[in-house]
């Protein structure tokens, strides 16, 4: 296969959903944007002023366009439902203990990049469609707002990440990334690299900027 041109790839997850305050997993249940998003989205677009991107791309989920369109007001958007969040199925809506309550809880667990949750996706599914998202990207600079899990999925699929389980958390990712971080990728001769990831400082000095679930 030949390698895609040189790109530069930045990853925003989308600002907190009254969902999210309340630790209530949304997957593709499509809340919109809280008080607190809005004003994260809003801080976000401060430190994105200026900055050149060739392309704009979003999940079409309300939560993310609107923190694009917060962020970056005028700017032509691409929705692509690729880069939309899991379906937690049945697990949506439900916080952790109530999740882990399910009688299909268990099975999940055992290996969510396999297994979906009953009416849901596994991780594997969202690692493929996101990875076959951003193979397709042309060069040059792409910012696109996306999830926390469709986003940690895509950068385990590319960077070869090995599932690390997770005391109290169902999701076997040691990485949580907070609303309206930034994460870069750099695409290379075909060769994907990590440059940052998780990057809040937008949000400095407001505490408490990773509360919630994804």
């Amino acid at each position: 296969m030949t390698p895609g041109p040189d790109l530069d790839l930045t990853l925003v997850r989308h600002g907190a959903t009254a969902w999210n305050e309340g630790g209530r997993w949304q997957g593709l249940t499509d809340n919109v944007l809280g008080e607190r998003g809005v004003d994260e989205a809003r801080r976000l677009g401060a430190r994105l002023a200026g900055l050149a991107f060739d392309r704009c791309e979003s999940s079409d989920l309300a939560r993310a366009v609107q923190t694009a369109e917060l962020a970056l007001p005028g700017r032509p958007l691409t929705l692509d439902p690729r880069l939309r969040e899991i379906s937690f199925g049945e697990f949506e809506g439900l916080n952790v203990p109530e999740m882990a309550a399910h009688p299909a809880y268990a099975a999940w667990q055992r290996d969510p990049w396999q297994f979906a949750p009953p009416g849901g996706e596994s991780l594997g599914e969202v690692a493929a469609r996101m990875r076959a998202w951003a193979t397709e990207l042309p060069g040059g600079h792409t910012v696109a707002f996306s999830h926390s899990v469709a986003i940690r999925a895509l950068l385990a699929a590319l960077l070869d990440w090995a599932p690390q389980p997770q005391p109290a958390y169902p999701l076997p990712f040691p990485v949580r990334l907070g609303h309206t971080s930034l994460s870069t990728l750099r695409r290379r001769g075909g060769v994907w690299t990590l440059h940052r990831l998780g990057d809040t400082a937008h949000l400095e000095p407001v505490a408490g900027t990773e509360k919630g679930a994804p």
